[in-house]
């Protein structure tokens, strides 16, 4: 009861200290009255409601409510959350070296760092995290494990494993490390010498590391061209972003501006350095995975015309967030500004403005234009100057991975071998992935059926002739006949997610990297894409925005 006096306390105080503004209603009333409304609130239900209330428990759910109206990425985080942010700017963690997620509701390791304590003994992709020393962590989440993995490099644990087709759990001796996460995780080049670099996250370091990608790439001879791999990169440091876009852009060039609330707080980012790289054919490869840093990154590159951008639409986050020390060692995260191309476009999709007054909205679309007069469009992320899309994400497939069926087989697979097989073929495997997916009761949600339903449904509603009816029947029939083809129509796609999912099983990350890249169809259709007159021609087709009213 004291801590609850204590609280109410303090908000009368933060009222008086808003006081002298009670005389209008400006916002510093209406925030002394709702602080008033608050605190009352709060000490009546402490004090009368039928059960005990957990002080700190009951004001952080206000606070969550209160930040659940704005977007998902304002959020109020805790001592471990913070470390959490660190790791991302440092790029350096204490931990085993894996990374976890849940899958089949049990915790799952779904990552290793090379090098590191987990790999080194023998922990694999598709293991269940069963206990840390005494603690059950099987129905842990991600964020409720991090307290037994992190600790004082060199201290131990006793970990417990899971293993697919394993009877018993597997026990093995970690010790914690302090572990160096690098940026750039593949350097290499294609047929026709095209330089490839594939960075996974934006970190205090990531400039470094390209600049020192790219002196490799010049070290090995003729290079052709480069590819930036931005994939999957959910972004990170917007001055990592800046100056990786400084390894490229001509000195001088505006590189992105941010405009906060108040004016005063707007800021432009202009390249200050002698471009890395300044005139070698460029292409930025993106996918629905990239996102805020590397969305500036592909969005400078695209406006300044100083490459392509190739792929599929970006994620659309357009938002800036600023980090503010809180009490007992907690930390609140805010968007506090918006971020804009060279062009003047924010690549913000959703308009959370409008969540307060219900559901947020896609972000209206305006034309700008690049610096040789293409259009882009704003609201809408980043859209790719040439569309090629990765051909694993049928809707069949992507049904596939997120039912885990591939995952599963390659566990299961994976169990009973201690290497992969020397001869080892994954198109071998796809009858009895098949198998296997019957087994598991897999069964793929067709839309087109779901479509054929509803137009059934109708049919029926309006009275349609039997005939019409008949129609509809042999095309539902059709639709059966060829959905038991499904595992053969996309038997290739199949082989290449198999394929990367039992690899990985047996060798280390940085081998299975390598193994992905040089085998990616993306990769090579955009290598080839740079060495040819396309490639200038998608730069300087010039182009007319559109005018209000023609």
């Amino acid at each position: 009861m004291k801590r609850i006096v204590l609280f109410v306390s303090i908000l009368a105080v933060s009222l008086l200290s808003f006081g002298f503004y009670a005389g209008s209603e400006s916002v510093y009333f209406r925030i002394n009255r709702s602080l008033e409304l608050f605190s009352s609130v709060f000490r009546e239900i402490s004090e009368n409601y039928v059960d005990d209330i957990e002080p700190e428990q009951f004001i952080r759910s206000g606070i969550d409510g209160m930040l659940e109206t704005l977007d998902p990425y304002t959020e109020l985080f805790d001592q471990a959350r913070s470390e959490d942010f660190d790791a991302l700017t440092t790029g350096q963690y204490t931990g085993f070296g894996i990374s976890v997620a849940i899958r089949d509701s049990m915790l799952t390791i779904t990552g290793l760092t090379d090098g590191y304590s987990a790999q080194t003994n023998g922990i694999r992709i598709g293991d269940r995290l069963y206990s840390i020393d005494s603690t059950m962590t099987l129905r842990f989440t991600s964020r409720d494990l991090k307290k037994y993995t992190r600790g004082e490099p060199g201290s131990k644990a006793v970990v417990r494993i899971l293993r697919d087709g394993l009877k018993d759990t597997l026990v093995f001796n970690l010790t914690r490390e302090r572990i160096s996460v690098k940026s750039v995780t593949y350097i290499g080049k294609t047929a026709n010498n095209i330089g490839v670099i594939k960075l996974e996250r934006f970190s205090r370091k990531s400039a470094d590391e390209i600049r020192r990608a790219l002196d490799s790439l010049r070290s090995t001879g003729q290079l052709n061209g480069i590819i930036l791999d931005l994939r999957d990169n959910p972004g990170g440091l917007l001055d990592a972003a800046i100056s990786i876009c400084e390894c490229f852009v001509p000195t001088g060039s505006k590189i992105v501006s941010t405009k906060a609330r108040g004016a005063s707080e707007n800021k432009t980012y202009v390249s200050n350095t002698v471009p890395y790289e300044a005139s070698l054919p460029l292409a930025v490869l993106i996918n629905k995975y990239s996102a805020s840093a590397s969305e500036i990154v592909a969005g400078c590159i695209q406006d300044l015309d100083r490459g392509v951008v190739i792929g599929e639409p970006s994620f659309g986050k357009g938002l800036v967030q600023s980090v503010y020390p809180m009490p007992y060692n907690n930390s609140l995260k805010i968007t506090t500004a918006k971020y804009y191309t060279p062009s003047g476009r924010c690549i913000q999709k959703i308009d959370y403005t409008k969540k307060r007054n219900g559901v947020a909205t896609v972000s209206t679309q305006q034309q700008f234009l690049t610096l040789n007069k293409r259009i882009v469009k704003e609201g809408n992320a980043i859209t790719p100057d040439s569309t090629i899309v990765d051909d694993t994400n049928a809707g069949f497939i992507s049904q596939l991975s997120q039912r885990e069926v591939l995952f599963r087989f390659a566990n299961e697979y994976a169990s009973s071998r201690t290497s992969l097989p020397e001869k080892f073929s994954a198109a071998s495997l796809l009858d009895d992935v098949e198998r296997f997916a019957q087994k598991k009761k897999f069964a793929y949600e067709n839309p087109a059926q779901k479509s054929l339903s509803e137009v059934r449904k109708i049919l029926n509603d309006e009275k349609f002739s039997a005939d019409v009816v008949k129609h509809l029947d042999e095309t539902e029939k059709a639709i059966a006949a060829e959905q038991k083809k499904l595992f053969a129509t996309h038997g290739k796609e199949i082989v290449k997610i198999l394929d990367e999912e039992i690899r990985s099983r047996f060798t280390t990350d940085q081998i299975q990297t390598e193994y992905a890249m040089q085998n990616d169809g993306v990769i090579r259709n955009t290598a080839d894409l740079l060495m040819q007159s396309s490639y200038r021609a998608l730069l300087r087709t010039p182009v007319v925005l559109n005018q209000p009213g023609k």
